[in-house]
């Protein structure tokens, strides 16, 4: 495990930790004032997922949700393996109708203990993490990975 560091004016700080050159996501119980964790009347508990780094010598965190409402089940599963997980960044393009449409995709990978990969797609949670994970990937100098995507296989 490497944590990617920035040298600025002879300093070295901690950007955000990294695993072959993709971001390092955790996931967090969310608590109460008592420290106990939250949960779902169903017995299941809260878990927050954050990645967290430092920008201009201030420590921040870009939250990530499911990409749907389903979408905590395959989290749980991702996450059940490891408590962090490593984010991969997408630049999805369809062309449909001669029209070229893009589209960033978020998703969190684990292998387990057999060489399984186990992914779930996940999005920022707000415009200001999407603005927070822009400014981290321009300071270690991570460049979003294109993929052409054949629209009659796309779902």
């Amino acid at each position: 495990m490497a944590n990617e560091k920035k040298a600025t004016n002879g300093t070295t700080e901690q950007v955000a930790e990294m695993r072959n050159g993709n971001f390092i996501v955790r996931r967090e119980a969310i608590r109460d004032k008592r420290g106990n964790q939250y949960m779902t009347d169903d017995g299941r508990l809260y878990y927050k997922y954050k990645l967290c780094g430092v920008l201009r010598g201030r420590r921040i965190a870009v939250d990530f949700s499911p990409k749907d409402k389903g979408g905590y089940v395959p989290l749980d599963l991702v996450f059940d393996v490891n408590p962090e997980a490593e984010l991969d960044i997408t630049d999805e393009i369809t062309e449909f109708n001669g029209k070229k449409q893009h589209r960033t995709v978020y998703t969190v990978n684990t292998v387990d203990e057999n060489g399984v990969v186990w992914h779930a797609e996940v999005k920022p949670t707000g415009k200001s993490d999407v603005d927070l994970l822009t400014m981290l990937m321009n300071m270690v100098n991570i460049q979003v990975k294109p993929v052409e995507v054949n629209p009659e296989t796309a779902a």
